[in-house]
């Protein structure tokens, strides 16, 4: 092919939001539902948000864009915090709303804050594992995530919770997360549920592609 690179970092619009993609990174930019991540501001209005597993922070615009009085995004990456920021600032969003911290989420959700949404995209667990016999190994990260996220939650707190692993079917990933509710002490209800976005369909004879 023969042409000019493009930037380091592509500017695209997503459902009203520009975002700056990094696309040497792949699919993982996109990997979590475009729907699902417009769908949040439906939920954040008035609401603290702790945004786990942030990457570059389009759930974080998403929930600015609803209208949330706060929104914390944590991912291990720096890198990806700083294109998070980016991305709130071209979309002309209050930073004094948003606040970027490098550190594990596990460690952070052990804090006892109470939020009223968090959001969880624990995409690590099975993408690493892809060896099925090491599939009860994710289901405990999944579950110990989101035990740890419920427990964090103010009585009518909303989780969204993700798994963008071929390897993880929708009702496994339910019962996970009705385990997580036991464990955590929690009575919830699952009020809404997304797939991959229409432009990244599932071919009938590969399952694994359904995320």
């Amino acid at each position: 092919m023969l042409g000019d690179l493009p930037p380091e970092l592509l500017p695209i619009t997503e459902h009203g939001m520009k975002l700056l993609v990094d696309i040497q990174q792949g699919t993982r930019p996109v990997s979590t539902s475009t729907s699902a991540t417009a769908a949040a501001r439906n939920y954040s209005a008035g609401r603290r948000v702790l945004n786990c597993f942030s990457y570059t922070g389009a759930f974080a615009v998403s929930a600015l864009m609803g209208g949330c009085a706060q929104v914390i995004s944590v991912d291990t990456s720096q890198a990806a915090l700083d294109i998070a920021r980016q991305n709130v600032e071209l979309n002309k969003l209050d930073l004094n709303k948003a606040e970027f911290v490098r550190d594990d989420v596990f460690s952070c959700c052990a804090l006892p804050h109470l939020w009223r949404e968090i959001r969880s995209d624990h995409h690590g667990s099975a993408e690493v594992r892809r060896e099925q016999n090491q599939l009860a190994s994710a289901c405990r990260g999944y579950k110990d995530i989101n035990m740890l996220a419920l427990q964090l939650l103010n009585p009518g707190g909303i989780l969204l919770s993700f798994s963008c692993s071929g390897l993880m079917p929708t009702d496994l990933f339910q019962k996970i997360l009705a385990d997580a509710a036991v464990d955590a002490g929690r009575d919830v209800q699952f009020i809404e549920q997304f797939r991959q976005a229409a432009d990244h369909p599932v071919i009938a004879t590969y399952p694994e592609g359904c995320t």
